[in-house]
């Protein structure tokens, strides 16, 4: 006679649905990690319609909202500015120096990053600031 078949009751495997949310849960923590400015440090600079764009082999300095100065990514004094600038004025005396201020800035810390400029040599000095939209 004939045999009753057995039928299997049907399920849907979300074991791979878990793996790549999963997969994308990971991207999105590592994405958000690396996201920085180029120098670690979060600046709001101000904004102007006028900006011309930076070159790389400018003498880049950051000053944040609390004054502090940076180059390359690390906390310098103002003395050690003036050191960095000679030696950078001495390898190329053509050199234009960018302050990156942050807007919240006090004046007088940009005041004071131009001064030890000057004393290092460096009279070519700019002032970043980003595009108005």
């Amino acid at each position: 006679m004939f045999k009753p078949t057995i039928k299997k009751k049907s399920s849907i495997d979300i074991i791979p649905m878990i793996d790549v949310i999963f997969f994308i849960l990971i991207f999105f923590m590592l994405f958000t990690t690396f996201r920085t400015s180029p120098t670690g440090i979060d600046l709001q600079l101000p904004r102007a319609v006028t900006v011309s764009e930076q070159k790389r082999e400018n003498f880049v300095i950051d000053i944040d909202g609390n004054g502090n100065l940076y180059y390359k990514g690390e906390q310098i004094s103002y003395d050690r500015l003036t050191s960095i600038a000679r030696d950078i004025y001495a390898e190329n005396n053509q050199v234009v120096a960018i302050i990156n201020a942050d807007r919240n800035v006090k004046y007088e810390s940009i005041i004071s990053a131009m001064d030890s400029l000057r004393q290092a040599g460096i009279y070519q000095l700019a002032l970043a600031a980003d595009k108005k939209e």
